[in-house]
Order: C-alpha cells, then sequence, then structure tokens
C-alpha cells in the first residue's frame, strides 16, 4: 500500500481489486503463514481497499484457510483476524481450517488438490457458514452491527 498512490491516481491493478471489493458481500480467504503471521502481499491487498474512498471491507463476511507447516497457518489466520477486527470483516470462526501440509498426505503431489475427505467435508462446512453468514450480513446494514 501507499498512500501517495491512493485515489484517483491509484494504479489500474488497485483500482480492478477495490472495485472487486466492493461488489462482493463475503470472501474466502486463503493464506500462507508467514513469520508466524500473515503474508504481505495479503496485508498489500487488505490495505489497499481499507482506506480510498472508504473501508471497503466494512460489513463484509469472511472465512479463512491456510496450509502449511508447524501449526498449518493457524497463527497467521490469528494475525489475520486481528486485522479483520479493524477492517469490520465478521469472520466465520468454525471450522477452522489450518492444514499441517507436510504431516500427512492431504494434497495430490501433482495437482495440489484437497484430497482428503475429513478436510474437504470441513471446507465444505466452513463454506456453508460462509455462504449464511453472508446472507446474514447482507439482510442488516453494515451500520447496524
Amino acid at each position: 500500500y501507499n498512500e501517495d498512490l491512493d485515489g484517483e491516481q491509484a494504479p489500474a491493478a488497485v483500482k480492478v481489486w477495490k472495485a472487486a471489493v466492493a461488489a462482493c458481500d463475503g470472501v474466502l480467504i486463503a493464506s500462507p503463514e508467514t513469520n508466524y503471521g500473515l503474508s504481505a502481499p495479503l496485508k498489500n491487498a487488505l490495505d489497499w481497499a481499507s482506506r480510498y474512498p472508504s473501508n471497503l471491507w466494512k460489513g463484509k463476511a469472511g472465512a479463512i484457510v491456510s496450509t502449511g507447516g508447524g501449526a498449518g497457518g493457524a497463527r497467521g489466520q490469528l494475525q489475520l483476524r486481528q486485522v479483520g477486527v479493524f477492517l469490520d470483516i465478521t469472520f466465520v470462526n468454525a471450522p477452522e481450517i489450518a492444514i499441517k501440509r507436510f504431516e500427512k498426505k492431504y494434497f495430490d503431489h501433482e495437482t495440489g488438490d484437497l484430497i482428503s475427505d475429513t478436510w474437504r467435508q470441513r471446507v465444505g462446512e466452513l463454506l456453508d457458514r460462509l455462504i449464511k453468514l453472508v446472507s446474514i450480513t447482507r439482510s442488516v446494514s453494515a451500520e447496524t452491527f
């Protein structure tokens, strides 16, 4: 994010990003964990859509998935949830999707597809809950809650 470039003179890619955020009712964020936190590109994308012309995240529903070593990205998710408080994103809290990438064969090595039935079911449940949360947040104005 660069405040000096924000506004009408923002790069074209930023304008496209902001339009997409403004048009959506909910967002699924998939992010790796970087040094126990959220990734710099994700933080940058969140920041670009949080200022001019206004906080475009306000009142949106969100869900988070991650995969990685150690805790499967759980620490990055926690930091993202903290940022979401300021941005006024209402996140689905459960089920938590933080897959330990290197401990078991949860993904197809060649395609990257999720092949674990357990995790596929949990991701499906998360998406179902996100859809329900979107319908709730859409029916209530952002100023109300």
